[in-house]
């Protein structure tokens, strides 16, 4: 499929890589904050570490780190792999906490959930795939230290890449997540080659094969520093291939979705099957379109991958008698006005903020 998007452009990374163990993982000390055992209130970045069984190594020596805007990396060195010495392995993505903060869910470059289970000490504990622990003697915990560990090795990304005056950007497609890319490193390689495709114009997006790792580099726009892809070297580039993360946009705005659930400090509210709380992406217009429950309102709406910001919305005056309804739809305006990122969990739009999943939504099906 032919991507063809402009400056807010969309691209997959898939991440693994070959490359040596953080001595800062080695090396941290146990954690002695107990700000680590309440995952839903991070005030900054933590990191577990731990060596987990190996199926067909001597241990995967494992590194988590969770930052408080909901994103992760992680880092595992499975040891002796295939006789051949260490290998390692990265990957970043998003994580929410689940089950009132006693659970971690981290969805990578693979689209698959991992999941831990938060223990009252604040170590994690690697669960199965159903949510469950694992049985027998092995152990699969890791505990927490006391410094943040900076996951910075390079990985193999598979991803969708544009360019277009003197920006280039690149958004994660197994969830989403969107960074400029730095032009130091082999940038330039990348450059040549995207501009060198006949078929293609200025902004669109290309699927590109390459090895880069994450670093603080001087902001695109204004002052400061952001996060930032460095290309350490480049694979290929593929003008049809697809991604992900387009496809989670595109069943967005091809529908109109009925709000089911609300989340977030104030408790949880299940909306019941009537009602007319409902959103609308008009991706073409940059905006939301949608109904509180009892009144119409609109916003705009701006995509990077699959995080977005909004601005103010206007939302019709219309008296409600139902004070439920009324708070609701409060809720559900403020939580869009507030921004967030968007995934589809089956046939489920769901809307978080950071580490909390805020929102839930199912696509509103027309009476016959």
């Amino acid at each position: 499929m032919r991507i063809a998007l402009r400056l807010a452009s969309l691209l997959l990374i898939s991440l693994t890589a070959a490359c040596g163990a953080s001595d800062t993982a080695r090396d941290g000390a146990a954690a002695s904050d107990a700000s680590v055992r309440d995952i839903a209130a991070l005030a900054g970045a933590a990191s577990w570490v731990g060596e987990i069984p190996c199926a067909d190594c001597a241990g995967i020596r494992t590194t988590i780190t969770l930052y408080p805007d909901g994103t992760f990396r992680t880092e595992g060195v499975y040891l002796g792999a295939g006789g051949k010495g260490d290998t390692t392995l990265t990957d970043l993505g998003r994580w929410t906490h689940a089950d009132t903060a006693t659970r971690v869910v981290l969805r990578g470059s693979t689209g698959l959930a991992d999941l831990y289970a938060v223990e009252p000490d604040g170590a994690l504990t690697k669960l199965d795939r159903q949510g469950q622990r694992m049985g027998g003697e092995l152990n699969y915990t890791l505990t927490a230290v006391s410094r943040p560990v900076d996951i910075t090795h390079p990985a193999r990304l598979i991803g969708s890449f544009a360019y277009m005056a003197d920006a280039a950007s690149i958004v994660e497609c197994g969830n989403g997540l969107h960074f400029p890319v730095d032009m130091s490193g082999e940038y330039i390689t990348l450059e040549r080659a995207y501009t060198a495709l006949t078929d293609i114009q200025p902004g669109d997006a290309v699927v590109v094969r390459l090895k880069g790792h994450l670093a603080e580099k001087p902001a695109m726009e204004g002052t400061g520093k952001e996060l930032s892809l460095v290309v350490d070297s480049m694979d290929s580039i593929d003008p049809l291939d697809g991604c992900a993360a387009l496809g989670t946009l595109d069943v967005m705005g091809a529908n109109t979705w009925r709000l089911v659930s609300l989340d977030g400090p104030e408790g949880a509210i299940t909306l019941p099957e009537n009602t007319t709380a409902s959103l609308k992406w008009e991706r073409y217009e940059n905006r939301f379109a949608g109904n509180g429950g009892c009144n119409g309102f609109s916003a705009p709406a701006t995509f990077r991958g699959t995080t977005f910001t909004s601005g103010p919305p206007v939302v019709s005056e219309m008296a409600c008698s139902d004070s439920t309804v009324t708070a609701a739809e409060k809720r559900f305006i403020a939580a869009i006005n507030a921004g967030g990122s968007v995934r589809l969990d089956r046939d489920t739009l769901v809307i978080s903020q950071g580490p909390r999943d805020v929102a839930r939504l199912v696509r509103l099906i027309a009476a016959p």
